[in-house]
Protein backbone atom coordinates (compact mmCIF):
# COMPACT_ATOMS: atom_id res chain seq x y z
CA UNK A 1 0.00 0.00 0.00
CA UNK A 2 2.63 2.45 0.75
CA UNK A 3 4.40 2.32 -2.63
CA UNK A 4 1.07 3.24 -4.02
CA UNK A 5 1.00 6.21 -1.77
CA UNK A 6 4.59 7.07 -2.91
CA UNK A 7 3.51 6.73 -6.51
CA UNK A 8 0.70 8.47 -6.58
CA UNK A 9 1.65 11.23 -4.98
CA UNK A 10 5.75 11.96 -6.71
CA UNK A 11 3.70 11.03 -10.11
CA UNK A 12 1.41 14.02 -10.03
CA UNK A 13 4.13 16.09 -8.55
CA UNK A 14 6.22 15.35 -11.65
CA UNK A 15 3.26 15.37 -14.15
CA UNK A 16 2.20 19.51 -12.56
CA UNK A 17 5.82 21.00 -12.28
CA UNK A 18 5.58 20.44 -16.04
CA UNK A 19 2.06 20.78 -16.90
CA UNK A 20 1.98 24.00 -15.39
CA UNK A 21 4.82 25.95 -17.31
CA UNK A 22 2.44 24.62 -20.41
CA UNK A 23 -0.54 26.51 -19.11
CA UNK A 24 1.11 28.81 -17.93
CA UNK A 25 2.58 29.73 -21.09
CA UNK A 26 -1.10 29.13 -23.42
CA UNK A 27 -2.68 31.49 -20.45
CA UNK A 28 -0.46 34.83 -21.07
CA UNK A 29 -0.66 33.68 -25.12
CA UNK A 30 -4.38 33.74 -25.24
CA UNK A 31 -4.89 36.64 -22.73
CA UNK A 32 -6.03 34.45 -20.10
CA UNK A 33 -5.13 36.65 -17.45
CA UNK A 34 -6.21 38.97 -14.03
CA UNK A 35 -5.43 42.21 -14.51
CA UNK A 36 -5.70 44.32 -11.67
CA UNK A 37 -7.67 47.09 -11.15
CA UNK A 38 -8.17 49.78 -7.95
CA UNK A 39 -10.01 47.83 -5.37
CA UNK A 40 -9.95 44.70 -5.08
CA UNK A 41 -7.24 42.79 -7.37
CA UNK A 42 -4.10 44.49 -5.81
CA UNK A 43 -1.41 42.75 -7.72
CA UNK A 44 1.00 44.90 -9.84
CA UNK A 45 0.80 43.46 -13.00
CA UNK A 46 -1.31 40.47 -15.12
CA UNK A 47 -0.96 37.10 -13.75
CA UNK A 48 -1.74 34.42 -15.87
CA UNK A 49 -4.85 32.15 -14.93
CA UNK A 50 -6.44 28.61 -15.45
CA UNK A 51 -3.64 26.99 -12.56
CA UNK A 52 -6.47 24.76 -12.29
CA UNK A 53 -6.24 23.08 -15.70
CA UNK A 54 -2.45 21.92 -14.90
CA UNK A 55 -3.96 20.26 -11.40
CA UNK A 56 -7.03 18.38 -12.82
CA UNK A 57 -4.78 17.25 -15.59
CA UNK A 58 -2.31 16.04 -12.84
CA UNK A 59 -4.57 13.99 -10.94
CA UNK A 60 -6.87 12.82 -13.76
CA UNK A 61 -3.49 11.24 -15.64
CA UNK A 62 -2.02 9.79 -12.27
CA UNK A 63 -5.31 8.61 -10.91
CA UNK A 64 -5.47 6.62 -14.91
CA UNK A 65 -1.63 5.29 -14.24
CA UNK A 66 -2.34 4.26 -11.24
CA UNK A 67 -4.67 2.00 -12.22
CA UNK A 68 -2.62 0.75 -15.11
CA UNK A 69 -0.16 0.26 -12.70
CA UNK A 70 -1.87 -1.81 -9.95
CA UNK A 71 -3.17 -4.05 -12.86
CA UNK A 72 -0.06 -4.37 -14.50
CA UNK A 73 1.88 -5.12 -11.68
CA UNK A 74 -0.59 -7.89 -10.28
CA UNK A 75 -1.52 -6.31 -7.00
CA UNK A 76 -5.08 -5.42 -7.53
CA UNK A 77 -5.12 -3.24 -4.04
CA UNK A 78 -7.37 -0.88 -5.75
CA UNK A 79 -9.74 -3.18 -6.05
CA UNK A 80 -12.68 -2.45 -9.01
CA UNK A 81 -13.30 0.80 -10.07
CA UNK A 82 -16.84 2.11 -9.25
CA UNK A 83 -19.06 4.16 -11.97
CA UNK A 84 -18.94 7.02 -9.19
CA UNK A 85 -15.45 7.76 -9.75
CA UNK A 86 -16.04 8.58 -13.25
CA UNK A 87 -18.91 10.73 -12.21
CA UNK A 88 -16.34 12.38 -9.73
CA UNK A 89 -13.87 13.17 -12.48
CA UNK A 90 -16.69 14.39 -15.05
CA UNK A 91 -18.07 16.51 -12.83
CA UNK A 92 -14.89 18.00 -11.69
CA UNK A 93 -14.20 18.85 -15.47
CA UNK A 94 -17.15 20.20 -16.03
CA UNK A 95 -16.95 22.57 -12.64
CA UNK A 96 -13.15 23.26 -13.87
CA UNK A 97 -15.13 24.71 -17.43
CA UNK A 98 -17.68 26.52 -15.27
CA UNK A 99 -14.42 28.65 -13.47
CA UNK A 100 -13.03 29.12 -16.79
CA UNK A 101 -15.95 30.89 -18.13
CA UNK A 102 -16.44 33.08 -15.11
CA UNK A 103 -12.54 33.97 -15.03
CA UNK A 104 -13.04 35.43 -18.64
CA UNK A 105 -16.36 36.50 -18.85
CA UNK A 106 -17.04 36.97 -14.59
CA UNK A 107 -20.51 35.60 -14.04
CA UNK A 108 -23.01 36.35 -11.80
CA UNK A 109 -22.83 34.89 -8.04
CA UNK A 110 -26.44 33.47 -8.63
CA UNK A 111 -25.43 32.58 -12.55
CA UNK A 112 -22.07 30.27 -11.15
CA UNK A 113 -24.19 28.86 -7.91
CA UNK A 114 -26.77 27.37 -10.00
CA UNK A 115 -24.43 25.93 -12.56
CA UNK A 116 -22.66 24.36 -9.12
CA UNK A 117 -26.22 22.87 -7.95
CA UNK A 118 -26.77 21.31 -11.47
CA UNK A 119 -23.13 19.60 -11.41
CA UNK A 120 -23.16 18.66 -7.75
CA UNK A 121 -26.74 17.31 -8.52
CA UNK A 122 -25.99 14.87 -11.27
CA UNK A 123 -22.91 13.66 -8.76
CA UNK A 124 -25.81 13.22 -6.22
CA UNK A 125 -28.30 11.14 -8.66
CA UNK A 126 -25.15 9.12 -9.72
CA UNK A 127 -25.02 7.78 -5.94
CA UNK A 128 -22.70 10.35 -4.09
CA UNK A 129 -24.92 11.20 -0.95
CA UNK A 130 -24.97 11.82 3.08
CA UNK A 131 -27.16 9.18 4.42
CA UNK A 132 -25.75 9.75 8.05
CA UNK A 133 -23.65 12.62 9.75
CA UNK A 134 -21.28 10.75 12.40
CA UNK A 135 -20.29 13.21 15.10
CA UNK A 136 -18.27 12.55 18.35
CA UNK A 137 -19.75 8.37 18.03
CA UNK A 138 -23.09 9.30 17.15
CA UNK A 139 -24.28 8.74 14.04
CA UNK A 140 -27.34 10.43 13.03
CA UNK A 141 -29.58 9.40 10.31
CA UNK A 142 -30.68 12.01 7.55
CA UNK A 143 -33.48 10.10 6.12
CA UNK A 144 -35.21 12.26 3.46
CA UNK A 145 -32.81 14.94 4.02
CA UNK A 146 -29.97 13.04 2.86
CA UNK A 147 -29.97 14.90 -0.89
CA UNK A 148 -30.52 18.52 0.34
CA UNK A 149 -27.71 17.99 3.31
CA UNK A 150 -25.03 16.31 0.54
CA UNK A 151 -25.90 18.96 -1.81
CA UNK A 152 -25.18 21.94 1.29
CA UNK A 153 -21.85 19.78 2.21
CA UNK A 154 -20.54 19.94 -1.75
CA UNK A 155 -21.89 23.49 -2.36
CA UNK A 156 -19.81 25.01 0.80
CA UNK A 157 -16.56 22.90 -0.07
CA UNK A 158 -16.99 24.02 -3.46
CA UNK A 159 -16.97 27.93 -2.43
CA UNK A 160 -15.22 27.46 0.68
CA UNK A 161 -12.02 26.99 -1.23
CA UNK A 162 -13.26 29.20 -3.74
CA UNK A 163 -13.23 32.04 -1.18
CA UNK A 164 -10.05 31.41 0.26
CA UNK A 165 -7.83 31.72 -3.03
CA UNK A 166 -7.29 35.54 -2.30
CA UNK A 167 -3.62 35.30 -1.97
CA UNK A 168 -0.90 33.38 -2.85
CA UNK A 169 -0.23 30.30 -2.46
CA UNK A 170 -3.06 30.22 -0.38
CA UNK A 171 -5.34 27.87 -1.35
CA UNK A 172 -2.56 25.32 -3.06
CA UNK A 173 -1.29 25.19 0.58
CA UNK A 174 -4.53 24.92 1.94
CA UNK A 175 -5.20 22.43 0.16
CA UNK A 176 -2.64 20.15 -0.50
CA UNK A 177 -2.85 19.67 3.28
CA UNK A 178 -6.48 18.67 3.39
CA UNK A 179 -5.67 16.37 0.50
CA UNK A 180 -2.87 14.97 2.69
CA UNK A 181 -5.21 14.48 5.29
CA UNK A 182 -8.46 12.78 3.40
CA UNK A 183 -5.94 10.61 1.74
CA UNK A 184 -4.68 9.15 4.97
CA UNK A 185 -7.99 8.37 6.03
CA UNK A 186 -8.61 7.06 2.39
CA UNK A 187 -6.06 4.53 2.65
CA UNK A 188 -6.00 3.62 6.60
CA UNK A 189 -10.06 3.01 5.80
CA UNK A 190 -11.92 0.84 2.87
CA UNK A 191 -11.33 3.89 0.19
CA UNK A 192 -7.55 3.14 -1.27
CA UNK A 193 -8.62 4.79 -4.70
CA UNK A 194 -9.86 7.88 -2.39
CA UNK A 195 -5.95 7.55 -0.97
CA UNK A 196 -4.38 7.71 -4.12
CA UNK A 197 -6.43 10.79 -5.67
CA UNK A 198 -5.83 13.00 -2.02
CA UNK A 199 -2.64 11.76 -2.49
CA UNK A 200 -2.83 12.63 -6.41
CA UNK A 201 -4.60 16.27 -6.13
CA UNK A 202 -1.66 16.83 -2.89
CA UNK A 203 1.42 16.17 -5.36
CA UNK A 204 -0.55 18.13 -7.88
CA UNK A 205 -0.66 21.22 -5.80
CA UNK A 206 2.68 21.08 -4.12
CA UNK A 207 4.04 21.39 -8.12
CA UNK A 208 1.98 24.23 -8.51
CA UNK A 209 2.36 26.03 -5.48
CA UNK A 210 6.25 25.97 -6.94
CA UNK A 211 4.73 28.65 -9.47
CA UNK A 212 2.18 29.98 -6.85
CA UNK A 213 4.47 30.88 -4.16
CA UNK A 214 4.60 34.29 -3.67
CA UNK A 215 4.87 36.13 -5.80
CA UNK A 216 2.92 33.83 -7.90
CA UNK A 217 3.41 33.62 -11.82
CA UNK A 218 -0.07 31.64 -11.87
CA UNK A 219 -3.45 31.64 -10.43
CA UNK A 220 -5.53 28.75 -9.60
CA UNK A 221 -8.85 30.68 -10.98
CA UNK A 222 -12.35 30.44 -10.06
CA UNK A 223 -11.89 27.22 -12.44
CA UNK A 224 -8.99 25.38 -9.74
CA UNK A 225 -10.47 26.54 -6.66
CA UNK A 226 -13.93 24.96 -7.00
CA UNK A 227 -12.63 21.81 -8.70
CA UNK A 228 -9.94 21.51 -5.69
CA UNK A 229 -12.91 22.01 -3.36
CA UNK A 230 -15.55 19.46 -5.42
CA UNK A 231 -12.67 16.91 -4.99
CA UNK A 232 -12.07 17.47 -0.96
CA UNK A 233 -15.54 17.77 -0.46
CA UNK A 234 -16.51 14.53 -1.99
CA UNK A 235 -13.26 12.55 -0.93
CA UNK A 236 -14.59 13.61 3.01
CA UNK A 237 -17.56 11.45 2.41
CA UNK A 238 -15.78 8.79 0.66
CA UNK A 239 -12.68 8.24 2.86
CA UNK A 240 -14.58 8.22 5.94
CA UNK A 241 -13.29 4.53 7.90
CA UNK A 242 -16.49 3.01 8.15
CA UNK A 243 -18.44 3.39 5.36
CA UNK A 244 -19.11 5.70 1.99
CA UNK A 245 -22.17 7.41 2.78
CA UNK A 246 -20.92 8.77 6.73
CA UNK A 247 -20.13 12.35 6.76
CA UNK A 248 -17.86 12.04 10.16
CA UNK A 249 -16.03 14.95 12.44
CA UNK A 250 -12.44 13.89 10.74
CA UNK A 251 -13.54 14.94 7.70
CA UNK A 252 -15.10 17.80 8.44
CA UNK A 253 -12.50 18.92 10.82
CA UNK A 254 -10.02 18.45 7.93
CA UNK A 255 -12.01 20.84 6.20
CA UNK A 256 -12.83 23.69 9.26
CA UNK A 257 -9.68 26.34 7.75
CA UNK A 258 -11.78 26.79 4.81
CA UNK A 259 -15.22 26.58 6.38
CA UNK A 260 -14.41 29.05 9.06
CA UNK A 261 -13.12 31.69 6.34
CA UNK A 262 -16.51 31.22 4.69
CA UNK A 263 -18.58 30.96 7.40
CA UNK A 264 -17.31 34.23 9.01
CA UNK A 265 -17.58 36.27 5.91
CA UNK A 266 -21.27 35.19 5.69
CA UNK A 267 -21.84 36.45 9.30
CA UNK A 268 -19.72 39.61 8.82
CA UNK A 269 -21.64 40.20 5.95
CA UNK A 270 -25.17 39.15 7.20
CA UNK A 271 -24.63 41.10 10.82
CA UNK A 272 -23.41 44.26 9.01
CA UNK A 273 -26.61 44.39 6.69
CA UNK A 274 -24.75 43.57 3.32
CA UNK A 275 -25.46 40.57 0.47
CA UNK A 276 -23.22 37.83 1.30
CA UNK A 277 -22.45 37.91 -2.59
CA UNK A 278 -20.69 41.73 -1.84
CA UNK A 279 -17.34 41.83 -2.13
CA UNK A 280 -15.01 42.68 0.85
CA UNK A 281 -11.28 42.75 1.98
CA UNK A 282 -11.82 40.71 5.70
CA UNK A 283 -11.09 36.94 4.50
CA UNK A 284 -8.60 35.35 6.20
CA UNK A 285 -5.50 35.65 3.68
CA UNK A 286 -6.42 39.45 3.48
CA UNK A 287 -5.81 40.06 7.43
CA UNK A 288 -3.24 37.33 7.92
CA UNK A 289 -0.69 38.50 4.74
CA UNK A 290 -1.69 42.09 5.80
CA UNK A 291 -0.16 41.15 10.06
CA UNK A 292 2.52 38.73 8.86
CA UNK A 293 3.49 39.44 5.35
CA UNK A 294 2.88 36.90 2.51
CA UNK A 295 5.22 34.47 3.43
CA UNK A 296 4.14 34.22 6.97
CA UNK A 297 0.47 33.52 6.02
CA UNK A 298 1.53 30.35 4.28
CA UNK A 299 3.25 29.60 6.90
CA UNK A 300 0.36 30.32 9.66
CA UNK A 301 -2.21 28.54 7.21
CA UNK A 302 -0.32 25.90 6.64
CA UNK A 303 0.24 25.23 10.55
CA UNK A 304 -3.54 25.70 11.29
CA UNK A 305 -4.79 23.39 9.03
CA UNK A 306 -1.87 20.93 9.96
CA UNK A 307 -2.89 20.88 13.95
CA UNK A 308 -6.54 20.28 12.43
CA UNK A 309 -5.77 17.28 10.18
CA UNK A 310 -2.99 15.64 12.37
CA UNK A 311 -5.43 15.97 15.26
CA UNK A 312 -8.66 14.85 12.76
CA UNK A 313 -6.90 11.74 11.53
CA UNK A 314 -5.26 10.21 14.59
CA UNK A 315 -8.66 10.74 16.72
CA UNK A 316 -10.50 8.91 13.45
CA UNK A 317 -7.69 6.07 13.73
CA UNK A 318 -7.85 5.52 17.46
CA UNK A 319 -12.12 6.08 17.70
CA UNK A 320 -11.47 9.40 19.42
CA UNK A 321 -14.08 11.45 17.45
CA UNK A 322 -13.87 14.45 20.32
CA UNK A 323 -10.24 14.69 19.39
CA UNK A 324 -11.08 16.43 15.87
CA UNK A 325 -13.26 18.91 17.69
CA UNK A 326 -10.63 19.97 20.09
CA UNK A 327 -8.08 20.75 17.36
CA UNK A 328 -10.68 22.92 15.14
CA UNK A 329 -11.89 24.80 18.79
CA UNK A 330 -8.17 25.01 19.51
CA UNK A 331 -6.95 26.37 16.18
CA UNK A 332 -9.65 28.93 16.09
CA UNK A 333 -9.56 30.23 19.88
CA UNK A 334 -6.33 31.11 18.88
CA UNK A 335 -6.24 33.08 15.76
CA UNK A 336 -9.13 35.07 17.92
CA UNK A 337 -7.43 35.80 20.85
CA UNK A 338 -4.72 36.68 19.04
CA UNK A 339 -7.13 39.04 16.40
CA UNK A 340 -5.21 37.26 13.21
CA UNK A 341 -9.12 36.50 12.10
CA UNK A 342 -12.48 36.03 13.41
CA UNK A 343 -12.04 38.77 16.18
CA UNK A 344 -14.47 41.23 15.02
CA UNK A 345 -16.75 38.26 13.31
CA UNK A 346 -16.83 37.30 17.37
CA UNK A 347 -17.42 41.08 18.44
CA UNK A 348 -20.20 41.41 16.23
CA UNK A 349 -21.60 37.84 17.41
CA UNK A 350 -21.52 38.70 20.98
CA UNK A 351 -22.53 42.24 20.71
CA UNK A 352 -25.90 41.09 18.55
CA UNK A 353 -26.80 38.39 21.06
CA UNK A 354 -26.51 40.80 24.41
CA UNK A 355 -28.52 43.27 22.61
CA UNK A 356 -31.25 40.34 21.80
CA UNK A 357 -30.80 38.91 25.41
CA UNK A 358 -30.92 42.68 26.89
CA UNK A 359 -34.49 43.71 25.49
CA UNK A 360 -35.90 41.13 27.69
CA UNK A 361 -34.60 42.87 30.74
CA UNK A 362 -35.38 46.49 29.68
CA UNK A 363 -38.52 48.49 31.18
CA UNK A 364 -41.14 49.24 28.43
CA UNK A 365 -41.64 52.35 29.44
CA UNK A 366 -38.00 53.12 28.41
CA UNK A 367 -37.82 51.43 24.90
CA UNK A 368 -38.94 54.38 22.81
CA UNK A 369 -36.44 56.41 24.79
CA UNK A 370 -33.43 54.32 25.00
CA UNK A 371 -30.51 53.92 21.99
CA UNK A 372 -28.55 51.41 21.22
CA UNK A 373 -24.93 52.65 19.93
CA UNK A 374 -22.47 50.23 18.58
CA UNK A 375 -18.87 50.73 16.35
CA UNK A 376 -16.94 48.33 15.39
CA UNK A 377 -13.76 48.83 13.10
CA UNK A 378 -13.71 45.81 11.08
CA UNK A 379 -10.15 46.65 9.47
CA UNK A 380 -7.57 49.27 9.55
CA UNK A 381 -7.69 52.42 12.15
CA UNK A 382 -8.94 55.46 10.11
CA UNK A 383 -10.80 57.97 12.61
CA UNK A 384 -13.86 57.35 11.10
CA UNK A 385 -15.77 58.38 14.11
CA UNK A 386 -14.85 62.31 13.11
CA UNK A 387 -17.78 60.87 10.21
CA UNK A 388 -19.53 59.07 12.39
CA UNK A 389 -20.78 61.61 15.28
CA UNK A 390 -22.16 64.05 13.80
CA UNK A 391 -24.34 62.35 12.04
CA UNK A 392 -25.13 60.39 15.39
CA UNK A 393 -25.92 64.24 16.42
CA UNK A 394 -27.82 64.97 13.99
CA UNK A 395 -29.73 61.67 14.42
CA UNK A 396 -30.66 62.48 17.85
CA UNK A 397 -31.56 65.93 17.37
CA UNK A 398 -34.14 64.64 15.47
CA UNK A 399 -35.37 62.16 16.47
CA UNK A 400 -34.60 59.28 13.98
CA UNK A 401 -35.32 55.73 14.81
CA UNK A 402 -32.03 53.97 13.40
CA UNK A 403 -28.86 54.61 11.45
CA UNK A 404 -26.21 52.45 10.11
CA UNK A 405 -23.27 52.93 7.77
CA UNK A 406 -20.88 50.38 6.08
CA UNK A 407 -17.55 51.97 4.92
CA UNK A 408 -15.57 49.95 2.58
CA UNK A 409 -12.07 51.09 1.45
CA UNK A 410 -11.16 47.48 0.28
CA UNK A 411 -7.35 48.71 -1.45
CA UNK A 412 -6.66 50.32 1.33
CA UNK A 413 -7.78 47.75 3.82
CA UNK A 414 -10.48 49.84 5.44
CA UNK A 415 -13.72 48.67 6.83
CA UNK A 416 -16.29 50.19 9.23
CA UNK A 417 -19.43 49.51 10.72
CA UNK A 418 -21.66 51.60 12.90
CA UNK A 419 -25.31 51.26 14.52
CA UNK A 420 -27.02 54.13 16.58
CA UNK A 421 -31.07 53.15 16.78
CA UNK A 422 -33.96 52.90 18.96
CA UNK A 423 -34.19 49.57 20.75
CA UNK A 424 -37.98 49.82 19.88
CA UNK A 425 -38.38 50.81 16.41
CA UNK A 426 -41.79 52.03 14.22
CA UNK A 427 -44.34 49.83 13.51
CA UNK A 428 -42.81 48.86 9.73
CA UNK A 429 -45.86 50.37 8.23
CA UNK A 430 -44.84 53.74 10.09
CA UNK A 431 -41.50 53.33 8.41
CA UNK A 432 -39.75 55.37 6.12
CA UNK A 433 -36.45 53.55 5.40
CA UNK A 434 -33.79 55.04 3.21
CA UNK A 435 -30.72 54.05 1.84
CA UNK A 436 -27.93 56.34 0.24
CA UNK A 437 -23.99 55.63 -0.63
CA UNK A 438 -21.38 57.74 0.88
CA UNK A 439 -19.08 59.31 -1.27
CA UNK A 440 -15.19 60.82 -1.61
CA UNK A 441 -13.34 62.65 -4.63
CA UNK A 442 -10.72 61.00 -6.35
CA UNK A 443 -8.75 62.83 -9.05
CA UNK A 444 -9.12 61.76 -12.26
CA UNK A 445 -7.25 63.13 -14.83
CA UNK A 446 -8.02 67.26 -14.72
CA UNK A 447 -11.19 66.90 -12.97
CA UNK A 448 -12.28 65.86 -9.46
CA UNK A 449 -14.74 62.63 -9.59
CA UNK A 450 -16.87 61.02 -6.83
CA UNK A 451 -16.26 57.21 -6.02
CA UNK A 452 -18.89 55.28 -3.86
CA UNK A 453 -17.23 54.27 -0.30
CA UNK A 454 -20.16 52.56 1.25
CA UNK A 455 -23.76 53.37 2.30
CA UNK A 456 -26.10 54.71 4.75
CA UNK A 457 -29.05 53.22 6.41
CA UNK A 458 -31.71 55.93 7.58
CA UNK A 459 -34.74 54.38 9.51
CA UNK A 460 -37.43 57.48 10.46
CA UNK A 461 -40.87 57.55 11.48
CA UNK A 462 -43.18 58.08 8.85
CA UNK A 463 -46.55 59.36 10.88
CA UNK A 464 -46.29 63.42 9.26
CA UNK A 465 -44.93 65.64 6.64
CA UNK A 466 -42.89 67.10 8.50
CA UNK A 467 -40.45 63.76 8.29
CA UNK A 468 -39.53 64.82 4.84
CA UNK A 469 -37.68 68.44 5.95
CA UNK A 470 -35.78 66.17 8.50
CA UNK A 471 -34.51 63.70 5.46
CA UNK A 472 -33.39 66.98 3.37
CA UNK A 473 -31.39 68.40 6.57
CA UNK A 474 -30.26 65.18 6.73
CA UNK A 475 -28.86 64.85 3.26
CA UNK A 476 -27.94 68.20 3.49
CA UNK A 477 -25.68 66.90 6.63
CA UNK A 478 -24.59 63.87 4.95
CA UNK A 479 -23.07 65.92 1.61
CA UNK A 480 -20.72 67.78 4.12
CA UNK A 481 -19.88 64.24 4.98
CA UNK A 482 -18.12 63.72 1.49
CA UNK A 483 -14.78 66.24 2.56
CA UNK A 484 -14.06 64.58 5.82
CA UNK A 485 -14.14 60.99 4.34
CA UNK A 486 -12.01 61.95 1.05
CA UNK A 487 -9.58 64.06 3.79
CA UNK A 488 -9.17 60.25 5.59
CA UNK A 489 -8.98 58.53 2.30
CA UNK A 490 -5.76 60.78 1.07
CA UNK A 491 -4.02 60.21 3.99
CA UNK A 492 -4.41 56.73 4.31
CA UNK A 493 -3.39 56.26 0.50
CA UNK A 494 -0.86 58.72 1.41
CA UNK A 495 0.51 56.45 4.00
CA UNK A 496 0.26 53.42 1.56
CA UNK A 497 2.30 54.77 -1.01
CA UNK A 498 5.27 56.07 1.60
CA UNK A 499 4.99 52.44 3.08
CA UNK A 500 5.38 50.73 -0.42
CA UNK A 501 8.17 53.27 -1.08
CA UNK A 502 10.16 51.82 2.56
CA UNK A 503 9.05 48.62 1.44
CA UNK A 504 10.87 48.50 -2.25
CA UNK A 505 14.13 49.96 -0.81
CA UNK A 506 14.35 47.82 1.96
CA UNK A 507 14.38 44.46 -0.79
CA UNK A 508 16.11 46.73 -2.97
CA UNK A 509 14.22 45.84 -6.34
CA UNK A 510 11.51 47.52 -8.48
CA UNK A 511 8.42 47.89 -7.33
CA UNK A 512 6.75 46.70 -10.76
CA UNK A 513 8.17 43.23 -9.29
CA UNK A 514 6.20 42.66 -6.56
CA UNK A 515 2.85 40.50 -7.24
CA UNK A 516 0.67 42.08 -4.63
CA UNK A 517 0.17 45.49 -3.37
CA UNK A 518 -0.29 43.85 0.43
CA UNK A 519 2.77 42.40 0.15
CA UNK A 520 4.76 45.65 -0.41
CA UNK A 521 3.54 47.17 3.02
CA UNK A 522 5.58 47.72 5.59
CA UNK A 523 6.34 48.71 9.19
CA UNK A 524 3.28 51.01 10.35
CA UNK A 525 0.79 50.12 7.87
CA UNK A 526 1.62 46.07 7.66
CA UNK A 527 2.45 45.21 11.11
CA UNK A 528 -0.86 46.67 12.77
CA UNK A 529 -3.22 44.27 13.07
CA UNK A 530 -7.22 45.01 12.82
CA UNK A 531 -8.47 47.67 15.26
CA UNK A 532 -11.50 46.50 17.11
CA UNK A 533 -12.98 49.73 18.49
CA UNK A 534 -16.16 48.80 19.00
CA UNK A 535 -18.04 50.93 22.07
CA UNK A 536 -21.93 49.69 23.13
CA UNK A 537 -23.78 52.38 25.34
CA UNK A 538 -27.57 52.12 25.98
CA UNK A 539 -28.70 55.36 27.21
CA UNK A 540 -31.99 57.94 27.48
CA UNK A 541 -32.05 60.35 25.39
Amino acid sequence: MQWMIAISFILSLACSLLLVRIVRAFARTVGLVDRPDAERKVHEKPVALAGGVAVFLSVATTFALSLVLDRTLGYHVLGTIQMRWYVLFGAALAILVVGLVDDVWSLRGRQKLLLQIVIIGLMIGAGTQIHQIGLFGYEISLGVFSIPVTMLWLLLAVNALNLIDGADGMASTVGMIIAIGLGILGFVGASPLSGVVGFALAGALLGFLVYNKPPASIYLGDAGSMMIGLFVGTLAIWSNLKESTVLASAPMAILAIPLFDSSAAIVRRRLTGRSIYATDRGHMHHLLQLKYGPHGLLIVVGLACLVTTVVAVLGEVYSEPWWAMFGVILVIAVLIQTRSFGHSEARLIFNRAAHFIESFFMHPERCEQSKQHRRLQLQGDAPWELVWEPLVGFAKKHDLAKMKVNISMPWLHESYHATWQSVRLPERAQQMVMEVPLFAERQNGDEMVDISVGKLELVALGKSTAIYQNLEDFLTKLDESKAPITKIMLDLERRQLKGKGAAVATVGRPETETSDTVASLSGETAEQPPVDSESHAVSSS
